[in-house]
């Protein structure tokens, strides 16, 4: 391997902050980037932004209040269809500058090929408030109260995404697309106390198309609502919850039914985003992100996603494997099951069983050690190797090089990046993502990558 891809997320701010040259040279020499990411339309800080958890040691240090939109200017005749056509980041920050035509030229210039990366968020704490119409693309929930999220059903969103890439592709010198995956299905939101998605006209009338009855799988999303509620509430339910959210599935399997209904639209999004890259030239590359919590923390996530469907439209994978700070992350996770579905169990039984059923073992420490511990690198090597046996496709692993969190975690060190990127080409990875932005990540982190490639001879 001569030559490995070297990928870094990187938002507009942090090119405003440090200026255009600088940031390239800086990333390219430093950390042997030769791949950029860029978040060119986001509303989410982590995506986007300045750090959300303490600055790092470059950019500038305080709080840029993201309200998001598009940070490139739109090119009119690709928006004749949709009725969403100003969504321009308002941030006074990005006035007069342009993260496409101000940075692709630049990047190019230095050998660095460019990407647009967009993730679908799981968070419903993150919405486009400020955006005008943005409402009439909202899904609704099991409740039938208007969501925070898009329905991925709904024909008037996907025509704003047909046109958002048709002026991506046909306006820019770029290489192709990443989009991350982070959504999850109506039952895991209600799982995990969230406000889900799911429900609108449009999955309704899918529904109905399929034979679903969709007054008895509300019923059921209802019922698991409820019984979860009032366990997180302090009730102890005495045939044990866990009993009784089966008997709801087995009971109502309009629930399950519904369930597999929205994960097939969830293919198909992926699907027709791939086909149209691919029109436009089928050289494009179209990379899919796979969020933490699906291909490592949720038995049932890993259960619905299986990594194998994927391989036909994607033409290479970035796993999101953050092994320093997993050990918090795992533990909260299996904190917030234990307290809902899993309360039948002590917080120990919950945590070593879904370490049992989830394969983590080998990786992890006792649970009350989990978050200052993190997972052994090992890990990463693991999951690497098998997704790339899975799909048969190159695979980037996105290390943690300066992603937060919002409780005590172990710090990410120059070592533990070192160890990661070992890990990662050890398990046969084509490259590695430098993750989560680089607004996050301190420069020592940032250069243990470039070390550790001129380790391995790769640069």
């Amino acid at each position: 391997m001569s030559e490995p891809f070297v990928g870094i997320q990187i938002g507009a701010i942090s090119f405003i902050d440090e200026g255009v040259e600088q940031a390239l040279d800086s990333l390219q020499e430093k950390a042997g980037v030769n791949a950029l990411m860029i978040s060119a339309l986001s509303w989410s800080i982590g995506n986007a932004g300045r750090a959300a958890f303490g600055f790092p040691d470059h950019g500038v240090q305080e709080a840029d209040n993201l309200r998001g939109g598009g940070f490139f200017k739109p090119d009119p005749r690709y928006y004749r269809k949709t009725f969403l056509r100003d969504f321009a980041a308002p941030d006074e920050l990005y006035a007069g500058f342009d993260t496409l035509a101000d940075v692709i030229p630049a990047a190019r210039r230095r050998g660095m090929h460019v990407y647009i990366y967009y993730c679908e968020t799981a968070s419903s704490a993150i919405r486009s408030i400020w955006q005008p119409g943005f409402q009439h693309f909202l899904d609704r929930d099991h409740m039938g109260r208007l969501a925070s999220r898009p329905s991925l059903l709904n024909p008037d969103y996907k025509t704003f995404w047909h046109s958002v890439i048709a002026d991506w592709l046909n306006n820019h010198d770029l290489r192709g697309i990443m989009w991350g995956i982070e959504r999850q299905s109506p039952l895991m939101d209600i799982f995990r106390g969230d406000s889900s998605t799911g429900f609108d006209e449009f999955y309704v009338a899918e529904a109905r198309a399929r034979g679903i009855d969709s007054e008895r799988a509300l019923a059921g999303y209802r019922k698991i609502d409820d019984l979860l509620t009032r366990v997180r509430g302090g009730e102890v339910p005495r045939e044990g919850v866990f009993v009784l959210v089966l008997r709801q599935l087995l009971h109502r399997p309009e629930v399950l039914m519904w369930e597999k209904m929205w994960l097939d639209s969830h293919h198909a999004f992926y699907r027709e985003l791939q086909g149209l890259v691919k029109f436009y030239d089928p050289s494009y590359e179209f990379g899919l992100g796979i969020w933490q919590v699906i291909n490592t923390y949720n038995p049932y996530l890993r259960a619905q996603y299986d990594q194998r469907d994927y391989a036909p439209y994607a033409d290479w994978f970035k796993p999101v494997l953050y092994h320093t700070p997993a050990g918090a992350r795992f533990a909260d996770f299996a904190a917030a099951w234990q307290a809902g579905l899993l309360a039948d169990a002590s917080p120990d039984g919950a945590y070593e069983a879904l370490a049992t059923v989830l394969g983590l073992g080998d990786y992890i420490a006792p649970r009350q050690q989990c978050p200052l511990a993190g997972f052994k690198p090992e890990y990463v090597k693991a999951w690497t190797a098998r997704l790339i046996e899975e799909t048969g496709k190159p695979v980037y692993p996105g290390l943690g090089v300066g992603v937060g969190h919002h409780g005590d975690s172990k710090a990410i060190t120059p070592d533990e990046i070192r160890e990661g990127l070992h890990a990662s080409f050890d398990g046969g990875a084509s490259g590695v993502m430098i993750s989560r932005n680089y607004s996050e990540a301190e420069w020592p982190n940032l250069e243990a990558v470039g070390a550790a490639l001129r380790e391995r001879g790769l640069i």
